[in-house]
């Protein structure tokens, strides 16, 4: 069993929509997901940190270990959240905005027992922009 905390961008439980930036997410579904992939319990917390000035990744990454999160699911992660992530011996897995949360669950599994390719803890890499032996404009 291992407990996932995923950002979400709007509504409640499996049905919310994940969100498009981590540490300024508006909440955070907690999902405990079974090696089978069942789901066996879902909460949706407030971001407490939503309002920060600055250092809401950091303070978000403490809430949800607080919560007992193993692994925390984003769109991207910041240098400073990356950084507790890794003190607190959090798994970072990237999930595009705008899935439902129970499709990100199946795919934080996949990536989790390697059937999926993990994007790294900044999200996709950046797009190749040219062709090699010629400049694209």
């Amino acid at each position: 069993m291992v407990r996932v905390g995923i950002a979400v961008e709007q509504g409640e439980g499996l049905d919310a929509i994940t969100a498009s930036r981590f540490g300024r997410a508006p909440a955070f579904v907690i999902v405990d997901i079974s090696e089978s992939g069942e789901v066996r319990h879902v909460k949706t917390i407030r971001n407490t940190a939503l309002t920060y000035g600055g250092g809401a990744g950091v303070r978000v990454t403490k809430m949800l270990a607080e919560e007992g999160c193993e692994v925390v699911a984003g769109p991207a992660f910041g240098p400073n959240a990356s950084a507790m992530l890794s003190t607190l011996g959090m798994k970072p897995v990237i999930v595009p905005p705008g899935m439902r949360v129970r499709d990100a669950a199946k795919l934080i599994l996949d990536q989790l027992a390697g059937r999926a390719p993990s994007m790294g803890p900044y999200g996709p890499p950046p797009r190749h922009r040219h062709r090699h032996g010629r400049q694209v404009f």
